[in-house]
C-alpha cells in the first residue's frame, strides 16, 4: 500500500509541474515553462500508471482473501453406529472450543455471510459472516432417509453492543450501507473420519474448508 500511495504522490505531483509550466507558458516564460513541462508530463504519466496498476494489484488481493475461522477436529466414537466426537476450535476468536457428538458420514458447518461489492474489498472490507451450527450428513439422501439429524450450536453470544442498541437501528445502519452487495448462508462440508483434521476458512464467497492431515485427506479423496 505504501508504494501505491508514493506512485499516487509521484502523480500528484507531476500534475502541479504541468499545471507550473502551463503558467509559465501563458505567462511568456517559454525555457521555465519547457523545464516543468518536460519533467511534469512524463512524472503524471508514469505516476499515474503505477497507482492503477497498484490498484489492480490490490484489488486481486483483497476479492481472494481468505481469513482461518476453525479447526475442525474429528475422534471416532460408536464406529457401528457411525458417532463421532468432532471439537471446533475457532480460530478467529479468542480461546474458544466446543465439542458436538455427530451421527453420520460428513460434518457440515454453516453460518451466514455478508458479501461486500468489489469497491469495497479494495477499501479493505473483506467478508463478514456468523457461524450457526455445526451437523451431520449422509454420502447419499438414501442412506439419510430416516436417520436422526445430529447438529450444535456454534453460534456464540450476540454482541454486546446488541444488549443496548434497538434492532431497528441496527437494521436501519445496515440498510444505509450502500456498499453491500448481498447476504446468504453459506456451508461446509467434510468426511468424518477418526483422527481427521480440517480448516474451515472464509473467502469472499463464503466458507471453504481443507483437510490438514494425512488421513483428512485420505478421507475426502475416497468419498463417494
Amino acid at each position: 500500500m505504501i508504494w501505491l500511495w508514493l506512485a499516487l504522490a509521484a502523480a500528484g505531483f507531476g500534475f502541479v509541474l504541468l499545471v507550473a509550466g502551463l503558467g509559465h507558458l501563458l505567462g511568456g516564460r517559454p525555457l521555465r515553462a519547457s523545464g516543468h513541462l518536460a519533467s511534469g508530463a512524463p512524472l503524471a504519466v508514469f505516476g499515474c500508471a503505477a497507482a492503477l496498476l497498484g490498484v489492480n494489484v490490490q484489488s486481486f488481493a483483497r476479492l481472494t482473501h481468505e481469513g482461518p475461522v476453525a479447526l475442525v477436529s474429528v475422534r471416532s466414537l460408536d464406529p457401528k453406529a457411525s458417532l463421532y466426537v468432532v471439537t471446533v476450535e475457532r480460530l478467529d476468536a479468542p480461546v474458544r472450543q466446543q465439542t458436538c457428538v455427530l451421527q453420520g458420514d460428513e460434518w457440515v458447518l454453516s453460518g451466514r455471510v455478508q458479501k461486500w461489492k468489489p469497491w469495497a474489498n479494495m477499501l479493505g472490507l473483506d467478508a463478514t459472516y456468523t457461524l450457526d451450527q455445526i451437523s451431520n450428513m449422509y454420502f447419499t439422501a438414501a442412506r439419510g432417509n430416516g436417520q436422526r439429524i445430529t447438529a450444535c450450536d456454534i453460534a456464540g453470544r450476540p454482541p454486546d453492543v446488541d444488549r443496548y442498541v434497538p434492532p431497528q437501528w441496527l437494521d436501519w445502519l445496515a440498510a444505509q450501507s450502500y456498499s453491500v452487495e448481498r447476504r446468504f448462508g453459506s456451508a461446509n462440508y467434510m468426511p468424518l473420519a477418526d483422527g481427521a483434521i480440517y480448516r474451515v476458512l472464509i473467502t469472499q464467497s463464503g466458507f471453504n474448508a481443507e483437510p490438514v492431515n494425512d488421513i483428512a485427506r485420505t478421507a475426502n479423496a475416497r468419498r463417494p
